[in-house]
């Protein structure tokens, strides 16, 4: 057995709202969410966006985690991650600065969570 304690691979899905030109709706698009050690990949039909977290995900991480990052259009973007420990799984939101919808929304979890057993369309 290795000494190195191997990182848990976590899968899941994601949502991102992308608005309407001229117009205050917005359209969903499902995508697929990934997280190797601390990097999150989210993968939609016609677009990606990947970035670290502060710590990978552990029993051990703190109930809520909140950072910024840099959106695709320039702008911050407050991601804000929760773990649902009866889930096994963590439920993340981004939310641009000055926006309160969030424009992205995504949940991963473990092969032993509850979760692993909804079908990823």
């Amino acid at each position: 057995m290795s000494k190195q304690r191997q990182q848990q691979q976590y899968q899941g899905f994601a949502t991102m709202h992308m608005r309407m030109p001229m117009s205050t709706s917005s359209l969903p698009i499902q995508g697929h969410c990934s997280v190797d050690e601390r990097r999150v990949t989210l993968r939609f039909p016609f677009t990606g966006i990947e970035f670290d977290l502060p710590t990978a995900p552990s029993d051990q991480t703190a109930a809520e985690l909140e950072f910024l990052i840099r959106s695709q259009k320039g702008r911050d973007m407050t991601v804000t991650i929760s773990r649902l420990d009866d889930l096994n799984a963590y439920i993340g939101y981004g939310k641009e600065d000055g926006d309160e919808r969030a424009v992205l929304t995504f949940v991963f979890y473990t092969a032993d969570s509850p979760l692993s057993r909804l079908p990823i369309i």
